[in-house]
């Protein structure tokens, strides 16, 4: 048997990112990018903020003007945010708001805050004269390129676009970018036992797996195109339904068929196949000790156990980092890896598998303390109904009593 990472490492050799060069695409920069994965540097066409401006509603004077406090002084004009940036006579004061532009020389310029002299806050006519009764430390002035000098690194590849980034690349002048494609993924789900909706005759099931496994790939990979098919037992149907997926998909994903029964046909069909190096085994974990990995022609064939908490957790263990590092993402190099939130254990926390790990859907409660509560009382793999409102895996590899430390790696 293999453990759970000499498993992952198996999988994670084969997983390549879309070569960009073959199939460069470049997307303008706007909120149809959010998930896409960067596949360039990026640097900033525009300094950010693009001008010296003004952090407060104030006035802009000289340093030299205000030795004695308080100071008098007439106001020559106005600066609101979006006009251009005016000099300010020496002996007096220019209004100015937040955001407005500042003289680039402006190593003796600072802003009083309005809040700071005797012209009430809010919106007024332009006085003509101005008391200054105290000042700040500060200056209040926004240096050009404080947050980002022109030409600096606004993304690097793999860097996933949030809506941060966004903002980011438009306030550094960046109008489009190269990404990389959406990935093209295969979802079989077989079994003569699966059918579509709830009408079920004697022995039947709903086929819950495949929309959870297409789900999960739209949330790990937003932009993934996904094809799902169903297969019966026939090992034939199969395989047929994978050359079908062959040509048009980086990878495909199968639920189902990967233990030693007399009608486990994933095993059989791919072990069958020619030009086909397939793997079947055990892993030390629980749930999901059964699993498959094959080369089909070259193409990678991740086969999960058809139990559906089994397949949700083996998802998150070896799908998910594989779509991740198949879409430019940096790849990752320990199974059960990623964000992680520190947790004390709540009550009914099951004990690890004598012979293995136990990888545990949790969900957490925040208040005092995060608490982590596992998805059910012990780990039935055929509890699918208890799933809904886990957001990480707990690793439990000795006994854990309720109130112990535990790590909690996030969906």
């Amino acid at each position: 048997m293999r453990s759970p990472q000499e498993h992952f490492d198996a999988i994670m050799s084969h997983a390549r990112p879309v070569p960009v060069e073959v199939f460069p695409e470049v997307q303008p920069v706007n909120e149809k990018l959010l998930g896409r994965v960067i596949a360039e540097h990026v640097t900033a066409r525009l300094a950010v903020p693009p001008f010296s401006n003004s952090a407060m509603d104030g006035f802009l004077v000289h340093v030299k003007d205000l030795l004695e406090l308080p100071a008098r002084l007439p106001v020559a004009g106005d600066v609101p945010a979006g006009q251009a940036p005016k000099e300010v006579p020496a002996g007096k004061a220019v209004r100015i708001m937040t955001g407005a532009p500042v003289p680039e020389d402006n190593d003796d310029l600072v802003v009083v805050p309005v809040e700071l002299t005797d012209i009430p806050a809010g919106p007024h006519e332009l006085p003509s004269e101005v008391t200054i009764n105290e000042t700040s430390r500060r200056t209040h002035i926004r240096p050009k390129g404080e947050n980002v000098r022109e030409g600096a690194t606004i993304a690097k590849p793999g860097t996933v676009v949030d809506a941060g980034l966004i903002a980011a690349l438009i306030s550094a002048g960046i109008t489009h970018v190269r990404v990389y494609r959406p990935i093209l993924v295969g979802v079989v789900s077989s079994g003569d036992e699966l059918v579509e909706g709830s009408s079920l005759e004697p022995g039947q099931l709903p086929d819950s797996n495949g929309p959870m496994i297409e789900s999960l790939i739209r949330s790990t990979i937003p932009h993934a195109v996904v094809t799902h098919k169903r297969s019966s037992d026939a090992p034939e149907q199969l395989r047929e339904t994978i050359e079908q997926l062959f040509h048009s998909h980086e990878v495909v994903i199968t639920t189902g068929g990967v233990s030693a029964g007399a009608f486990d046909v994933t095993q059989t069909a791919l072990q069958a196949a020619e030009d086909c190096e397939a793997w079947f085994g055990g892993v030390k974990q629980k749930p999901g000790t059964p699993q498959g990995f094959s080369l089909y022609g070259g193409l990678p064939v991740i086969s999960l156990p058809g139990n559906p908490v089994a397949a949700f957790v083996s998802y998150h263990l070896y799908v998910s980092p594989f779509l991740e590092a198949l879409s430019g993402r940096p790849a990752r190099t320990k199974v059960c890896s990623g964000r992680t939130i520190v947790a004390r254990a709540g009550e009914e926390f099951p004990m690890a598998h004598k012979h293995g790990t136990a990888f545990v859907p949790t969900r957490l409660e925040f208040g005092e303390f995060v608490v982590a509560y596992p998805f059910a009382s012990g780990l039935s793999s055929h509890f699918v109904a208890s799933l809904h409102g886990t957001c990480g895996l707990v690793e439990v590899t000795s006994e854990i009593q309720a109130g112990d430390e535990v790590r909690v790696v996030i969906y």
